[in-house]
């Protein structure tokens, strides 16, 4: 068991990068072909170098001991400042899908500890107001394009004998179709190859010796389970 309620309390600033590649396909080439405003799909990092505190990485810390395998939820509003580096629209209010954030400790030893998470979240690129509004009824905003990732796979590793962080990552899995977007009223599927958020301010051992561990699959299959209660009967059925 370990408890990280100040491992990061005097944790130096970070320098976080940003990479977001352009659409690379989609199904209908929606980006190219949408009635109005195109350009909302041509995006980049809105801020390509930003700095954080230290101790802002425990947003993604649990709140009490854990053990190697423990699963805990993130609380999305202290999330969601760091996918805004890629576009002041992300939230974690998601209007279709399933929402939520978890973290799972990987790994652990006398030196280090492993901490891989999962996020779901979304990006409002454009909206209008309601002409049709009234308190208490509709919404205020109609929301005229959206950026919907599939998920985001993170990873920090910390120093626990200096209380710094020395790896961090959170992207978008590359595979096809990994985003939906909406521009007024149309949807497409697309592929982003590379969305990121990444910093590694020391080098890691590669040769770390664990005290315990799971795989990085076993991780990511606990986190689904937190997301999707489905994934638990195809687990069962295996």
């Amino acid at each position: 068991m370990i408890d990280f309620s100040t491992t990061l309390k005097n944790s130096p600033v970070l320098q976080v990068h940003a990479h977001w590649d352009p659409i690379a396909d989609a199904t209908y080439n929606l980006h190219k072909n949408s009635p109005e405003n195109t350009e909302l799909f041509d995006l980049s990092p809105h801020e390509p170098i930003r700095e954080y505190k230290g101790d802002a990485f425990s947003a993604f810390l649990p709140s009490s001991t854990v053990a190697v395998g423990d699963v805990w939820e993130l609380n999305l509003y202290r999330v969601i400042p760091f996918l805004s580096q890629f576009h002041p629209g992300a939230t974690g209010t998601l209007r279709h899908g399933q929402k939520g954030a978890f973290a799972c400790l990987r790994a652990l030893s006398a030196d280090y500890a492993d901490i891989t998470f999962r996020i779901h979240a979304e990006f409002t690129l454009a909206t209008r107001p309601n002409p049709d509004w009234k308190p208490g009824s509709n919404e205020r905003q109609v929301y005229l394009a959206r950026f919907i990732p599939s998920q985001y796979a993170g990873r920090l590793r910390i120093n626990l004998k200096t209380g710094t962080i020395c790896d961090f990552s959170l992207s978008l899995p590359p595979r096809n179709s990994n985003v939906d977007i909406n521009d007024f009223e149309y949807a497409d599927m697309v592929f982003v190859p590379r969305m990121e958020l990444f910093a590694t301010p020391t080098k890691t051992p590669d040769n770390i010796e664990w005290k315990d561990a799971i795989t990085s699959e076993e991780a990511r299959k606990k986190l689904a389970l937190k997301l999707y209660k489905f994934a638990e009967i195809n687990r069962c059925c295996c």
